[in-house]
């Protein structure tokens, strides 16, 4: 009997330790693709905002070839041409807006000082001990020199990102437009398949994003806000992070506000940017998605998590393209698994 019962545990033991073997080599790979991920990510930041670009973009030569019977090179050569032309202008303009900031730097360091003053002698007038850390200690001429020599060579590595973003964008779009065949490249195949969800998020979140940025520019313009154009683009693309994103974005316009024209046109400032998202969320998005996406708030959070540990700013900025597409794939991973076992049952 104790034979029997050996044998019997032993193939219980055996049939525990069949599966365990491929899950803990599939979870070494997936430690080992992470790793390599994050320590690329500044490579990778990159490709993964071209990739939104060019998901955002492809639809336009496809509308051109489509609406006006253009052939693929006439639509890919004005695609290009449209595209550089919308980059250089975006990347001047964000040229312009750091060197005008940097140039004012002073002019805001003393505007903080005389707001800690007012704050301080509230806080005095209330019984409330201020803290003893001066704001004219911490902003000193010397430490406003070294904030710009931080800035300008900025200004020279964001032309040289955007210009980067540019020109993958573009090869992407190439790849996934369809060739004298009448397929896509092999790149774009894989694009075009696996990324069905992923491809609509990112244009109609493109577009409602562009539309709430020019309002917003408008905005900030008729309101007289430094750096209007630069506040607008950094909006834009965190327009890609839902939540989080708009409530970064909102605090440079509003600070800046603040600082030159006072608390009252601050307040007035950050209600109008509130106002026009809820306007561009709640009228114009179901204009433009009229199903909602499959994901929800507890993915869309551990998603934003994982992906900005991984890559950064642009992590976050794609995280929800990039898990929309991968639910995508395992779904259908599993679809065909599920028939195959089906087919050999």
């Amino acid at each position: 009997m104790a034979p029997l019962s050996r044998n019997v545990f032993c193939h219980m033991k055996d049939n525990l330790q069949m599966p365990l073997l491929p899950l803990l080599q599939g979870t070494a790979c997936v430690v080992i693709i992470l790793w390599g991920a994050r320590l690329l990510s500044d490579l990778l930041g990159p490709l993964l905002l071209g990739l939104l670009l060019a998901y955002a973009v492809a639809p336009f030569p496809k509308w051109l070839m489509h609406r006006f019977k253009l052939s693929r090179a006439k639509a890919v050569g004005l695609t290009a041409v449209v595209l550089s032309a919308t980059g250089l202008l975006i990347v001047s303009a964000l040229e312009l807006g750091v060197a005008g900031l940097t140039v004012r730097l002073p002019i805001y360091g003393q505007r903080l000082a005389g707001l800690y003053e007012q704050v301080t002698v509230f806080l005095s007038a209330h019984g409330v001990e201020p803290t003893s850390l001066a704001v004219k200690k911490v902003i000193t001429p010397e430490r406003l020199s070294d904030i710009t020599v931080f800035l300008v060579p900025a200004a020279g590595a964001i032309f040289a990102k955007g210009a980067l973003i540019l020109l993958v964008a573009f090869l992407l779009i190439v790849e996934m437009l369809h060739g004298t065949e009448g397929k896509p490249g092999s790149l774009g195949e894989i694009l075009t398949k696996h990324g069905f969800h992923s491809r609509r998020y990112v244009a109609v979140t493109a577009k409602t994003a562009a539309i709430n940025a020019l309002l917003n520019l408008v905005f900030l313009l008729a309101m007289g806000v430094d750096g209007a154009v630069l506040w607008v683009f950094l909006y834009f693309f965190l327009d890609f992070i839902p939540t989080l994103g708009f409530s970064i974005a909102l605090i440079p316009p509003t600070f800046i506000t603040l600082l030159m024209q006072g608390w009252k046109r601050a307040l007035l400032v950050a209600c109008g940017l509130i106002l026009t998202n809820l306007i561009v969320d709640n009228i114009i998005m179901p204009m433009f998605a009229k199903h909602e996406l499959s994901i929800s708030f507890l993915e869309i959070t551990l998603s934003l998590v994982g992906w900005a540990f991984l890559f950064g700013l642009p992590g976050a900025i794609m995280a929800i393209p990039m898990t929309l597409a991968l639910k995508e794939l395992l779904a259908k991973n599993s679809r065909q698994t599920k028939l195959a076992k089906e087919a050999s049952g």
